[in-house]
């Protein structure tokens, strides 16, 4: 195994290290849960022991209305403007399942550069749709937005 396998191997189970939930099937909600980590991991993990900077982000603007959070938003641009990709590289539990998953052999489908280049810009209307627009606009009567 390479460094970068190792670490990836490490932090997930840092950050996933409330095995009590996974025996209890109950979501942990210490102290810690108050605290963004520097990577994604899913808030609803019963192993989880922080928070997912995106998840704390769409519960923020989901909240009660005109209330911006600087935490989450200057936390979120600390960590990528010191550590850069290094965090979704070395410490993300997705990119860690996503390099397992890439190990397994299947037939590779060649994709059109012209769609390829097209495609590129996906994720960044997915991130808007999903994690701003959908969590500012779909709220109850009390401006509160359902996780």
């Amino acid at each position: 195994m390479d460094k970068r396998t190792i670490s990836q191997i490490f932090a997930t189970i840092l950050t996933n290290a409330n095995l009590r939930g996974f025996l209890d099937r109950n979501i942990y909600k210490g102290e810690s849960k108050k605290i963004c980590v520097p990577e994604l991991n899913c808030y609803s993990c019963p192993g989880a022991v922080g928070s997912c900077p995106i998840g704390a982000l769409q519960a923020v603007i989901g909240g009660i209305r005109h209330k911006f959070s600087f935490y989450v938003i200057g936390l979120m641009s600390l960590f990528g403007v010191v550590f850069g990709r290094f965090i979704c590289g070395w410490l993300c539990p997705f990119v860690f399942f996503q390099d397992l998953l890439y190990k397994i052999k299947s037939k590779k489908i060649k994709v059109n550069s012209k769609i390829d280049g097209r495609l590129k810009y996906l994720k960044y209307i997915i991130l808007i749709t999903f994690v701003i627009l959908m969590p500012m606009l779909l709220t109850n009567q009390f401006s509160i937005a359902k996780p």
